[in-house]
């Protein structure tokens, strides 16, 4: 959680209580929970479209080891529809719990 504890969560916390008033604890855990799973999706899969990363030069190296012959660019432009996939999950998981706060409130 390099960026999501000191920098995300605040933020998302703020934006919380600003449009839904106090939080109670539940309500704060689960949020926790989403910003972690927001750096997960992102480190998980969209690191691959950056052409540099860890992970594609681990493929590279694998798949010209077994003779395939595949450029970083390739495997990067591949990662691209995954990671957009994971933007529009996480975008539906986000406003689902948006609903979820919003419908809650309204009770209270």
């Amino acid at each position: 959680m390099q960026f999501i504890r000191p920098l995300i969560l605040p933020m998302a916390e703020g934006s919380a209580k600003n449009n839904y008033g106090e939080l109670e604890e539940q309500d704060i855990e689960e949020l926790k929970g989403l910003a972690g799973a927001t750096e997960n999706y992102g480190n998980f899969y969209g690191q691959n479209v950056f052409v540099a990363s860890g992970g594609v030069l681990l493929i590279i190296g694998v798949l010209k080891e077994l003779g395939f012959n595949v450029e970083a660019l390739a495997v990067a432009k591949a990662s691209i529809p995954i990671a957009v996939i994971a933007v529009i999950v996480s975008a539906v998981q986000f406003l689902y719990y948006d609903k979820k706060l919003i419908r809650k409130k309204k009770m209270a």
